[in-house]
């Protein structure tokens, strides 16, 4: 009983060391995100390099141009429309299991989009009318992220990511807040 139970306990480990190396000689992933595609009809592409123990950078891309929201944007339900997104961002593994595990993240975002906002116009000879006016906006922000991850077949990556911030430069025409939300499907090589 004592054989078998080291022998259980050896191959166990053995297993373990095996998922583990065959994950960390892969250092590079790309992953795509599904629920911004689905939901907010939103690409979302996402670089991640694994570097040390437990350290991790990347950046991600999105692109947007809902019709939903340019239709919310234009019909004066919304006064701003994120159009790109994009965020570098560090992420250190909570978890020591390589295959499945939480992870914390911080990140920068550097987005922009449509503005627009009502405007005052008059002058002595006439009076005074309200118009639309449209502009584009570029921000620059801070944030933190909190996630799950775990691969299939020591490639394939699934990836949950809930994680929120703020724009900090120019404030008074993009959102206050910004957000990482998202299920990543990705392929680690």
């Amino acid at each position: 009983m004592k054989k078998l139970f080291c022998l259980f306990l050896l191959v166990s480990l053995a297993s373990q060391a095996q998922e583990n190396t065959v994950l960390a000689n892969k250092k590079n992933e790309f992953r795509v995100d599904v629920l911004a595609a689905i939901v907010y009809t939103k690409a979302s592409f996402s670089y991640e390099r694994f570097f040390g123990k437990d350290w991790s950078t990347g950046f991600n891309v999105n692109f947007s141009n809902s019709k939903k929201l340019n239709e919310d944007f234009d019909n004066g339900y919304r006064n701003n429309v994120p159009k790109f997104e994009f965020n570098p961002y560090l992420r250190y593994a909570l978890s020591k299991s390589k295959s499945r595990y939480y992870f914390a993240e911080v990140f920068g975002s550097y987005n922009g989009g449509d503005y627009k906002e009502i405007i005052r116009i008059g002058g002595m000879a006439m009076p005074d009318y309200y118009t639309t006016k449209k502009s584009k906006y570029t921000d620059f922000g801070l944030g933190g992220s909190l996630g799950y991850k775990m691969y299939f077949k020591e490639k394939i990556a699934l990836e949950f990511i809930v994680g929120f911030g703020s724009n900090l430069t120019n404030r008074d025409k993009s959102p206050d807040v910004i957000s990482r939300v998202g299920l990543n499907l990705g392929y680690r090589f």
